[in-house]
């Protein structure tokens, strides 16, 4: 019995000092000292890619913090509170992102996020083109080439256009070059003149198959040439003609291209480029393909070191 009482006695004692003990262990959650805080980390990657988007922001607009990935794309939350938190992304040229995480306490949460890449204009160029001709007006138009590529596939560019001031043209892409071209007519300019485009700044807007859009850097016409060498005529020659030309009275650096057309046709059947200014007549070559009998003409036209070019008109002449 007396042992018994005592027992009972240091029962209750012990019970009084558990509930009187204090709670300051953190890791106690009845603890007022315990915080319960978790941890995110995460890597901001290419979409389809497993490269780093390095300097990519990242807010927590939960917390109201934010943080910059390093060169790996890592970028780290070391204490955040417990429950889902709302996130955003940005960087440049790349699309943002969005997304929700749950933190919980006193654990690290990893994630891995893809962001899709707008599409990048590697090249991007307008050459301007004259093309005289006996019978007709000039031709003046302007042929436009964009290559564009994408961080994340070689699939993801869907569209290009050629930009200038209020006017946007589609451009048309080519499997065989790979790049995006379209040629525009005088008339597709105001003042129904390509020199209109003469100082302006000229870009070419990429868009991929996301919807993702880039405005590359500006880019101008070097020249519009109006002057050719002009053809001296012949009436009559033999298979090999010897052709000859006024050269233009420019001063610019530049070089000559003659063509060989078939009349009716107009099929190129021989052509020379690269003529430097000093020379003023060509001998057609004996290793040329032959010039049967019958009627053709032919054009010297001027290129300039940027690609850009005149035409002079046609000179007709008969092989007998």
């Amino acid at each position: 019995m007396k042992r018994t009482t005592i027992l009972l006695f240091l029962g209750i004692l012990l019970t009084g000092c558990v509930n009187d003990a204090p709670h300051d262990n953190p890791l106690d959650p009845e603890s007022a000292a315990y915080v319960a805080d978790g941890s995110l980390s995460g890597r901001i990657i290419i979409a389809n890619q497993s490269s780093g988007v390095p300097g990519a922001f990242v807010w927590d607009s939960t917390e109201g913090i934010g943080t910059t990935t390093d060169t790996s794309g890592n970028f780290s939350f070391p204490e955040i509170s417990e429950g889902e938190h709302r996130c955003f992304v940005t960087a440049q040229n790349y699309a943002n992102d969005t997304f929700t995480v749950t933190i919980r306490p006193k654990t690290t949460t990893q994630i891995v996020r893809g962001l899709n890449a707008a599409p990048v204009v590697t090249f991007q160029q307008i050459l301007t083109r004259k093309i005289d001709y006996i019978d007709f007006s000039p031709r003046y138009f302007v042929d436009i080439v964009a290559t564009v590529t994408d961080p994340n596939s070689m699939y993801d560019p869907d569209s290009a256009w050629f930009n200038v001031s209020t006017y946007s043209f589609p451009l048309t892409y080519s499997t065989l070059s790979k790049n995006f071209t379209v040629t525009l007519e005088k008339d597709s300019f105001p003042t129904n003149s390509i020199d209109w485009l003469v100082g302006k700044p000229l870009h070419i807007i990429a868009r991929d198959i996301h919807g993702t859009v880039d405005l590359s850097e500006a880019f101008f016409v070097t020249r519009v040439i109006e002057n050719a060498a002009t053809p001296i005529d012949q009436d009559t020659t033999d298979a090999t003609p010897l052709f000859t030309w006024i050269p233009p009275n420019v001063n610019y650096e530049y070089t000559n291209t003659i063509t060989v057309y078939r009349a009716g046709t107009e099929t190129v059947v021989w052509s020379y480029t690269g003529l430097i200014p000093f020379f003023e007549e060509l001998q057609y070559p004996v290793t040329a393909p032959t010039l049967t009998k019958g009627n053709y003409f032919w054009t010297i036209t001027l290129v300039d070191k940027f690609g850009n070019y005149s035409r002079s008109h046609e000179s007709h002449f008969v092989v007998q």
